[in-house]
């Protein structure tokens, strides 16, 4: 059933190639609602099959980002492997949605800053990273392995993931790490952080204290993350 027009908070992927493909899967492994546009109505039967949300049109029209609901989506990947395809649906996203966050696959590198004047808040060169993997791939083989292994593995199984402190209780504000006692309340480890003034802190000490507008990257199995959330967070009236 292609329920996309009553999602909200969901991710758009324009374009089903290689790339497109691979971030639909492992954003649907991972439990995101994901809303697909492509213009091939030969793969309705793959959607289908899948059980995957989609809209068959050209996502560089507005209308078709309209009818993905792009007004009320999380975020949106392009993907095609046109940089003048990618720029013009950057551009039509971020007038229609400001909040929207945006990813753009990109082929050359003078696209890069032209598709983030234009909206975009990440750029990915697929060839770039690959040949960048493939040499870490020599120098330091097991560290890669590792965090391969780490970004790969399914949602019920150790994983890193972004936790928003937006909605910590009172009580933990500017409270340190230490005091928290956040690994034994959890199981889960904090292994870096973005504070509110846009710094990165790596492997943050027990002395680091949280506020609001931090975000925390957490390592842990997807119960363990779940438990520190709701440690976290403020207790919602049933």
């Amino acid at each position: 059933m292609n329920n996309y027009k009553q999602l909200n908070n969901h991710i758009i992927i324009c374009g089903y190639g290689r790339n497109g493909k691979q971030a639909a899967n492992n954003l649907f492994e991972h439990g995101k609602q994901v809303v697909i546009i492509e213009k091939d109505r030969n793969l309705i039967p793959k959607f289908q099959d899948k059980n995957l949300q989609y809209v068959i049109g050209d996502a560089t029209q507005d209308d078709i980002l309209i009818e993905a609901n792009i007004k009320e989506a999380k975020a949106l990947i392009t993907s095609f492997p046109e940089d003048a395809d990618n720029l013009y649906v950057v551009l039509t996203a971020r007038q229609i949605n400001s909040s929207l966050i945006i990813v753009s696959r990109a082929s050359n590198i003078s696209s890069n800053s032209k598709l983030k004047k234009a909206g975009a808040n990440f750029v990915v060169m697929p060839d770039l990273i690959g040949g960048q993997h493939m040499a870490k791939l020599v120098a330091q083989p097991d560290i890669v392995e590792f965090l391969d292994k780490i970004l790969l593995q399914s949602k019920d199984d150790v994983n890193l993931e972004e936790v928003s402190c937006s909605n910590i209780r009172n009580e933990f504000i500017n409270k340190t790490i230490g005091e928290l006692k956040i690994r034994n309340a959890s199981g889960a480890n904090i292994i870096g952080m973005k504070t509110e003034t846009g710094n990165f802190i790596f492997n943050p000490s027990h002395e680091v204290k949280l506020s609001k507008n931090d975000k925390i990257f957490v390592l842990g199995t997807n119960h363990q993350v779940i438990k520190l959330i709701d440690f976290l967070s403020v207790k919602k009236n049933v």
